[in-house]
């Protein structure tokens, strides 16, 4: 769009217009043009509009002049930086030396035009606004202009305080000169609060040691304070400078905390007397504990020391009201809502009473420390949760609040939520006896940490002091109540049922009332209650009272109402109906139910988060009632709408969601028939949409369907359903192969008629899927189940067809080495899966047949003798874990003939082969794999063939651990511990690491055989001087104990020496020991015992991720030199171990000294990069932390912009485009966790760089790939 002189110039004209409504209009018509316009003013019409603008602030109209303050703001930054340097300039001037009247307006309107000007503009802005400010401060002598200076420079700290002029300008004097304002007392209270506000925003660009002069000079002024006032403003200026600075202001918390704790001491101890300086008193106060608040969540290792005091100080502080006496019929006072108290209870006015200061203050204190040190939670519940719950009596209606709200945090810091039942029900196990009227489990209640106990002791009082709050005559007291019941029954469900008989008038009642909001929040409570309901009875005896009334909310008029009925509605059918058998007579209440929802699923003009919530509760209706006879006629009215509601675009997920459901259900709901077809039909044509989750999740709903009503669906529906997931069966997304084949599984088992057709259409498919290196994980398992059905059906598809076509391997001739083994290995464990499933004389066949197989290989086999030698060798194994083949003629000696093949497959697979053979053959083969073992002799050759008996022995290890239920393993192992243990020290110190790797496993897994005899070999091998290479391999042992999860006792006795080899010399020693650390930390049972070494393991962690150049060598390639970094896996290694940490003990490791980790690691090789963005993203997630890292945010744009910039670079030349895409991706995602936390605390310097680099296209596009998440439904 481009400008019209004429019009600018006749716009400038109008701007002058005796009219003021035209001066108006004309002005914002021209801002209208030249900010909409891609054209560039000349430069004497920039002036002339910018001489128009400012003469518009001096006019009479006050609209004419706020309008302008906006236009000149917007206008100014589409000029050249020559006039907008002017127009800083001569604004700065004018707030000086302007005329008085229009003072504010100049400086109002050169704050806006500060905010909106690019960062590019910072220099400008230094050169034309900087000095003129700091000169009105010092030497104005008007206090009027320095308060306008004052505001301004605030403004442009908090814009442009981190460029560099600011930074190398004096600024010990700037912080001087703004501290001179704060002395005199005849200035007024507004510039005092402007000047605190500019210090606070000046230290947060300080450098260190000016701000250390700066707190020295405020804890100076603050002990020589001759005043009240005049030490509550220096107190005042820590606590701001406190919250802009963050944890860099913990050094000085030595010296001010006590100082703080002495004047909070010093002005509340005692009466307080009637002299009138209460008020001065209480403020002083106040601002202590708000600075306090400020040390608890940014440093809180420097408050730690001083946590005790301030325990003591804001107990006393909660309950603090000198103008209130207790006669002891407090209780009774409640109940009356403190409207009649006398001059017994009050000895002042509330007008002249303003102690609720010094409580509001307190509890923020309190909630700070909830929030802010979750390591400290223990102590803060068992001192105050029963006397803040004695403070529910507040006579201050918005202290009271302020007590509703800080217990709501404790609550809420007492647990781990997990997610929405509905949502999880796909991952969730089915469930055995006992698991409700749904066949799979229900979510427990909110995981509660340790310290929730000393929070659920004092449960009952509270629910009777809160319960006498539900029945304040005050609307506010009400809702606040109202609202932490809501959120005891979120966070602690079973804890507040019991109290339900106690509560249910009040919830009744508020349910009949007209406010929404609190309307809202009963239901709520309901909804929470129900959906983690223990004692069904109770639920039962109100029902008759609640779902009358839920119905009535499902009519209401407000729609979120109608939504939060509905849930209610769907999660107190549950305890209605607990279990198949258990039918309540209550159940009929929720008859009438069923034509709420036909209404709501016929309806088209109602809100989609209305249809939603219908369809939800509509599932759990259905699986709740759909089978008994009194619902039957109000159901088959409901399904065709529902049906309609599947095919429906924007419902159909939803609708989905239903329908498995329903189909999880253990009542046979025998109506479905009815709508089977069409929704088989409707499931299957969806499988075509492009969105991958919504595939995913038809595919889910299809095998949850059909494995519940396949016998009752159609042939012709059954047959479309395989016609249309077989294109799916691929190896390029195995989630859905997975899917795909659970559906044939089921076909399979519902309808077996249908054999014929899974055969020729499905069995193609998932053999071609076999042969993919990539397959693997529960789409394996999935397959193997598979051809294990397939393989009972012999007259549609022969066991030799089977056979022949898993003992292909002509496929993974090309394929490189590693590839070729595990196609072979998938091929032998789906061969093991079609045997064991076929009849005894089909077995027998098929392992004589492998057995002559590996007997007729000769000694020099080609490639595919080789790979057909392998297959039938690991075919032996995979069936032998199911079968006994130690009575087998030639299993063994055939075993342990290929055991010396000169080929290095064949023996690896003749030693898993025996390994696996054992497990299913304890009594006999486990004492031939150790005899030879032992028997294998010194030499060359008999070294390999132990290390292949090894091998074997390590699978027969692993695979007992594993299977815990069958202690028959363990029990046949242990006896030949103490014969395995010497074999395994003496290969400890072997040169080559793949045995080493199998003595670590043995070792590790052996310890949840026979702790006491392996930890008497392991301890002497841990601090051996002898070889670097026994220590690293005795510590990894530890890693495979912890991988299986094994007590921490076992572990325990080991701790010491893992934590001494963290500091090893040897490179190899200190990796191997932080893979254990890791390992150990992130295992259940384990994670306890390294909580008190933290810190330990961090400092090591800080200086092993180091980069360091002695480890750095350069390797000569010819034409050029390589640099090999042998320190980047012991780096890479010490950032996974601060991830673990941090997932695992956050409280004590959350800190901003984790921000110098990642900044270190973003200057580092870019796999340390990947580490070190997951690190920055999970820091971020835990709320209590943000506290403590905000000040150091803009630390991370100068090296997330440098990262970018190279990836955009990389892109940009078309130099390995697909690892500089990939890159990022990654910082996208570490940005769009990082972004909303910068904006929430106003970091412009943050906003400001993300602005800047979604200019690029390129990282626009990723950043809104990353911010899009999942595709849609």
């Amino acid at each position: 769009m481009s400008m019209n002189p004429t019009t600018i110039s006749q716009l400038l004209e109008e701007m002058e217009n005796w009219d003021k409504d035209k001066r108006f209009m004309a002005a914002s018509d021209l801002m209208q043009e030249v900010t909409m316009s891609n054209q560039v003013l000349d430069l004497h019409i920039q002036k002339r509009v910018c001489q128009a603008f400012l003469k518009q602030l001096e006019d009479q109209s006050i609209d004419v002049q706020g309008n302008a303050v906006k236009c000149l703001a917007k206008i100014v930054c589409k000029f050249q930086e020559q006039q907008i340097g002017e127009v800083l300039a001569k604004l700065s001037q004018l707030v000086i030396d302007g005329k008085p009247e229009v003072r504010d307006i100049y400086a109002t309107c050169l704050k806006g035009l500060l905010s909106e000007l690019p960062s590019s503009c910072s220099s400008l802005a230094c050169q034309n606004v900087l000095p003129k400010m700091l000169h009105g401060i010092t030497s104005h002598p008007q206090v009027e202009v320095k308060e306008e200076c004052t505001d301004v420079f605030h403004d442009f700290l908090k814009r442009f305080g981190d460029n560099r002029v600011v930074q190398w300008s004096d600024q010990e004097n700037m912080a001087t000169s703004l501290l001179n304002l704060l002395k005199p007392k005849q200035y007024k209270s507004s510039l005092r609060k402007k000047v605190i506000a500019c210090i606070g925003a000046l230290s947060a660009v300080l450098a260190d040691r000016q701000l250390d002069a700066l707190m020295r000079t405020l804890l100076s002024d603050v002990r020589s304070a001759s005043t009240k006032a005049e030490k509550q403003k220096y107190i005042q200026c820590i606590g701001t400078v406190s919250r802009n600075v963050g944890f860099r202001i913990g050094q000085h918390l030595r010296e001010i905390a006590p100082l703080f704790l002495q004047i909070v001491n010093q002005a509340t101890e005692g009466d307080v007397t009637m002299d009138g300086e209460n008020e001065q008193d209480h403020e002083v106060v106040e601002n202590c504990l708000n600075a306090f608040e400020s040390f608890v969540l940014r440093c809180s290792k420097e408050v730690d020391p001083h946590l005790e005091e301030l325990y003591n100080v804001t107990l006393s502080l909660i309950a603090y009201d000198p103008n209130y006496y207790d006669t002891g019929d407090g209780d009774n006072a409640m109940d009356d809502g403190y409207e009649e108290f006398d001059d017994d209870g009050l000895v002042d006015s509330d007008d002249d009473d303003n102690s609720w200061k010094v409580r509001r203050a307190a509890l923020k204190v309190l909630a700070a420390m909830v929030k802010g040190l979750p390591d400290k939670l223990h102590e803060i519940y068992e001192r105050f949760a029963m006397p803040l719950i004695n403070r529910f009596n507040e006579r201050e209606e918005s202290v009271k609040l302020d007590v509703f709200s800080t217990f709501s945090e404790m609550a809420q810091s007492a647990v781990i939520k997990n997610q929405s039942f509905l949502g999880a029900s796909s991952q969730l196990p089915l469930a055995g006896s006992g698991g409700g009227i749904l066949e799979v489990a229900r979510l427990p209640p909110p995981k509660e940490r340790p310290a929730a106990k000393n929070l659920v002791v004092v449960m009952p009082a509270c629910i009777q002091q809160l319960n006498k709050q539900l029945r304040s005559k005050s609307q506010k007291t009400r809702q606040g109540a109202l609202a932490l019941l809501r959120t005891l029954c979120e966070c602690l469900p079973q804890h507040i049922e019991p109290h339900i008989p106690q509560i249910q008038d009040e919830l009744l009642r508020v349910m009949r009332e007209n406010n929404s909001g609190m309307r809202l929040d009963a239901l709520s409570c309901v909804r929470h209650l129900s959906e983690y309901f223990k004692s069904p009875l109770i639920y039962q005896q109100l029902a008759p009272h609640l779902c009358p009334l839920m119905l009535q909310c499902c009519n209401d008029s407000y729609y979120k109402s109608i939504a939060q009925s509905l849930r209610a509605i769907g999660a107190y059918l549950y305890p209605l109906r607990p279990g198949p058998q258990e039918i309540s007579d209550q159940l009929m209440e929720m008859l009438p139910v069923f034509d709420v929802l036909r209404s709501k699923l016929l309806a088209t003009d109602i809100d989609q988060e209305v249809k939603e919530s219908a369809l939800e509760c509509f599932g759990h209706l259905v699986a709740c009632t759909g089978d008994l006879p009194s619902f039957q006629g109000p159901l088959q009215t409901c399904l065709p709408p529902f049906m309609e509601r599947i095919k429906n675009d924007v419902t159909r997920s939803t609708a989905i969601k239903a329908l498995k459901m329903i189909c999880v259900s253990q009542a046979n709901i025998t109506s479905m028939g009815a709508i089977l077809p069409g929704v088989g039909g409707q499931l299957s044509a969806y499988l075509s949409q492009n969105s991958r989750a919504f595939r995913q999740q038809c595919l889910d709903s299809l095998v949850h369907l059909l494995r519940k009503y396949g016998s009752n669906m159609p042939p012709d529906t059954t047959m479309q359903i395989l016609t249309d997931i077989v294109p799916f069966v691929t190896d390029t997304d195995l989630y859905i192969t997975d899917l795909c084949v659970q559906v044939a599984v089921q076909v399979l088992q519902t309808s077996p008629q249908m054999a014929p057709v899974v055969v020729e259409r499905c069995v193609p498919a998932v053999l071609i899927v076999c042969r993919s290196p990539l397959l693997q994980g529960s789409a394996l398992d999935s397959i193997l189940l598979f051809l294990s059905k397939v393989a009972q059906h012999r007259e549609h598809c022969p066991f030799e067809r089977l056979r022949q076509e898993l003992s292909d391997t002509t496929v993974v001739a090309a394929a490189q080495a590693q590839a070729q083994r595990h196609v072979i290995g998938t091929l032998a464990k789906g061969l093991a899966a079609v045997i064991s499933a076929s009849p005894s004389d089909v077995q027998v066949k098929a392992i004589q047949h492998f057995i002559a197989t590996v007997q007729q290989c000769p000694a020099s086999p080609s490639p595919e003798e080789a790979q057909q030698c392998e297959l039938s060798l690991l075919a032996l194994g995979e069936t032998g874990k199911y079968a006994d083949l130690s009575g087998t003629h030639g299993f063994c000696e055939t075993i342990l003939k290929q055991l010396e093949s000169h080929q290095d497959e064949i023996r690896l697979a003749a030693a898993l082969a025996l390994g696996y053979a054992t497990v299913g053959a304890m009594g006999t083969l486990l004492t031939v794999v150790i005899d030879n073992a032992h028997q294998a002799g010194t030499g060359v050759k008999g070294q390999k063939t132990q290390y292949l008996l090894l091998t074997s022995l390590r699978e027969v290890i692993s695979i007992g651990v594993t299977k815990r239920g069958d202690r028959s393993l363990a029990d046949h192992l242990r006896p030949h511990v103490p014969r395995v243990l010497p074999i395994l020290s003496q290969y400890a110190d072997s040169g080559e690491e793949s045995v080493r790797n199998v003595v670590s496993e043995s070792l590790g897994n052996l310890l949840m055989v026979d702790q006491e005899a392996v930890l008497q070999s392991l301890a002497p091998l841990l601090v051996s001087r002898e070889s670097w290479r026994v220590r690293a391999t005795s510590v990894s042992a530890v890693r495979f104990a912890a991988a299986r999860h094994c007590p921490a006792s076992t572990i325990l006795p080991l701790k010491d020496h893992l934590l001494k080899c963290l500091g090893d010399e040897e490179l190899a020693v200190r990796k191997a020991a932080l893979h254990s650390l890791n390992v150990a930390c992130l295992s259940p049972s384990c994670t306890e015992i390294f909580r008190g070494d933290t810190d330990l393991i961090f400092d090591r962690i800080k200086e092993d991720s180091k980069s360091r150049p002695e480890l750095i060598r350069e390797v000569n390639l010819g034409p050029f030199t390589h640099k090999v970094d042998d320190g980047l896996p012991l780096r890479k290694f010490a950032y996974t171990v601060c991830t673990s940490l941090l997932s695992a003990y956050p409280e004590r490791i959350a800190s901003p000294a984790i921000i110098d980790l990642v900044l270190q690691g973003l200057a580092d090789n870019e796999d340390v990069q990947v580490i070190c963005c997951q690190l920055l993203q999970d820091l971020c997630a835990w709320n209590f932390a943000l506290y403590r890292i905000i000040g150091r945010i803009g630390d991370l744009v100068e090296p997330f912009d440098r990262c970018v910039m190279r990836c955009i670079k990389q892109v940009q030349a078309k130099q390995q485009v697909g690892r500089a895409m990939d890159m990022l991706r990654l910082y996208a995602r570490t940005l769009r966790v990082v972004e909303p936390i910068a904006e929430t605390n106003q970091h412009k310097i943050f906003v400001d760089f993300m602005a800047r680099i979604m200019k690029d296209t390129v990282f626009a596009q990723v950043y809104e790939q990353a911010s899009s998440g999942k595709d849609a439904l």
